[in-house]
């Protein structure tokens, strides 16, 4: 089922590129066939050691080889994954484990101590440091993996949510869900001339369903290799090095590199800065909407500027796609204008998670872009994004009530506020749960406003708060660069907030802001690990100093 089209591709190419990670200062390259191979290897033993369909599978470790072996030996066995983030504290472990009950374990041996105490009677392999060899057990001689035989509704992976709103619920998504999801994206790629195999540098925690998909499923699907990287600060290096043509991203790390970009260009000459705006100005344009000048600027600013820029991406980056949380379209018309496309896409856990993405060649960056091929989308009457097709979960792990409250006669309930265009162009407004009703009766969406103050230079993180109060109001941690300046926060929080102000109506102006000093992060619990703010969680640590705004 999930595993139909690379199996083909293993016995058609079996020596072809397939996975690899750093060993010291070089790659490490496993062929096709030596991944299923190894895949087949730890399913012959546990099978040997009782493990069968349906039983459950915790995977915690970070990118590598073994992760993709791993999900592949659970798709061909029919276990059921499990998958858990690094970055999880004892008690998020606990409460997954507890939930799913997992009665095999594979892991980095840095997480052995932590998931031993959770799970003592549990089958388990804990992989080692980064090696030639793919890290799996060895089967005893003579034995044999048993296929199980996979149908559209055989539960593949337990998959919890990312939680911004208090503990995460586990979406239970089957083969055909991502099989679905997979296939769609497919026929996009054959439309666009782009389904070949590509490189892909993986860095997205593969615990996230979006890198599940996207950055393991789906280049499994289309023959392609995947690169490991092991550190985001490894990052630019590693893109150097692997040159890939294709890359899936959150938001997160366009924001940061708008920004270093941003710095650099300002602490060069004036001459280098007048020819960057040039190339943001002329980037957005046709050719037709050029005058001769026009022209003949662009093509320096193509020598000059965005063939530098696609060099710090590696030289052969054909997208990066886009999701996991609304991109900014500055950000998006930023990178379009330096000849870096990106392919902004929406979805969810529950999805599989892809619903919609824009299409190589007809980008709207201020959409998500349509939904795919097979998938339904309309608003209900409130404006809420509803969502129908095969690529929709099963529904919630051991939660009826959550379950009914998200499916309604195969309608999956995003809990988005969303526009749909005439051509079919879906337009996230914000999360229902975020809106903002201010003491006027006003709806506020608070994405958009934040997706503006973060564009500002000076702003590392915000959200917009006022709900019941006569106007808006906002958490900000400053940037590195406006801390560094040492002037006084208060000058530094009036000027954003006039800068931002400036675009919207009155009843959108943001009156007054909290500048904190600690940012969200993963340590303090106040960030998703795709980079995602638990905005209820920050906002109730610093109410009271919020309420004093007012």
């Amino acid at each position: 089922m999930l595993l139909d089209s690379f199996e083909r591709l293993v016995e058609s190419g079996p020596s072809a590129d397939c996975l690899a990670h750093r060993v010291g200062e070089r790659w490490a390259l496993f062929s096709r066939r030596q991944v299923w191979d190894a895949a087949r290897a730890l399913v012959a033993v546990w099978q040997g050691q009782g493990l069968t369909p349906g039983d459950r599978v915790l995977i915690m470790m970070e990118n590598r080889p073994e992760w993709a072996v791993a999900a592949i030996a659970a798709a061909y066995a029919g276990w059921v994954l499990v998958p858990a983030y690094t970055t999880h504290s004892d008690a998020e472990v606990h409460y997954l484990i507890d939930q799913t009950e997992p009665k095999a374990v594979i892991a980095s041996e840095g997480f052995a101590g932590r998931l031993s105490q959770f799970m003592p009677n549990a089958l388990s392999h804990w992989v080692g440091g980064a090696s030639d060899a793919l890290d799996v057990p060895v089967p005893s001689e003579g034995a044999m993996p048993l296929r199980f035989d996979a149908t559209t509704d055989s539960l593949y992976a337990l998959i919890a949510t990312s939680g911004t709103n208090g503990l995460p619920k586990i979406a239970m998504l089957s083969q055909g869900n991502l099989r679905a999801n997979v296939a769609s994206i497919l026929d996009i790629l054959r439309d666009a001339e782009l389904l070949k195999p590509q490189r892909f540098l993986s860095f997205l925690p593969l615990a996230h369903a979006y890198e599940h998909m996207a950055g393991l499923h789906l280049p499994l699907a289309m023959g392609s290799s995947i690169y490991y990287c092991e550190k985001l600060e490894r990052l630019p290096g590693d893109m150097a090095a692997v040159k890939p043509t294709l890359m899936t991203a959150v938001p997160r790390l366009y924001e940061l590199l708008h920004s270093k970009i941003e710095l650099q260009v300002a602490q060069s000459s004036k001459l280098k800065q007048a020819l960057f705006k040039a190339t943001l100005r002329l980037g957005v344009k046709s050719p037709s909407e050029m005058s001769a000048f026009e022209r003949v600027l662009n093509g320096v600013c193509e020598r000059l500027v965005r063939a530098k820029v696609r060099r710090r991406f590696g030289g052969a980056l054909l997208y990066f796609v886009s999701g996991g949380a609304a991109l900014n379209p500055k950000i998006a018309e930023f990178f379009t204008a330096l000849g870096v496309g990106i392919l902004q896409g929406y979805g969810q856990t529950e999805a599989s998670p892809v619903v919609s993405v824009n299409r190589p060649g007809a980008v709207r960056t201020d959409t998500v872009g349509p939904p795919l091929p097979g998938v339904e989308v309309r608003l209900s009457e409130a404006g809420e994004l509803l969502v129908k097709g095969p690529i929709v979960m099963q529904g919630y792990w051991k939660a009826p009530e959550a379950t009914l409250a998200t499916l309604n006669n195969g309608w999956l309930h995003t809990g988005d506020l969303a526009e749909i265009d005439p051509d079919g162009h879906i337009r996230i407004v914000g999360r229902i749960k975020d809106l903002i009703i201010n003491s006027g009766g006003e709806n506020i969406a608070p994405a958009p406003l934040e997706a503006a103050l973060m564009f500002h230079p000076d702003v590392a993180q915000a959200v917009v708060v006022g709900d019941g109060r006569p106007w808006l109001s906002a958490l900000i941690v400053l940037s590195e660069t406006a801390i560094e300046r040492g002037e006084p926060k208060e000058s530094v929080v009036r000027a954003i907030l006039k800068s931002v102000n400036a675009d919207q109506p009155a009843y959108l102006h943001i009156r007054k802001a909290l500048a904190v000093d600690e940012p969200c992060t993963l340590e303090n619990g106040l960030l998703t690990p795709t980079q995602k703010i638990k905005r209820h969680q920050w906002i109730a640590a610093h109410q009271d100093a919020l309420d004093a705004l007012y």
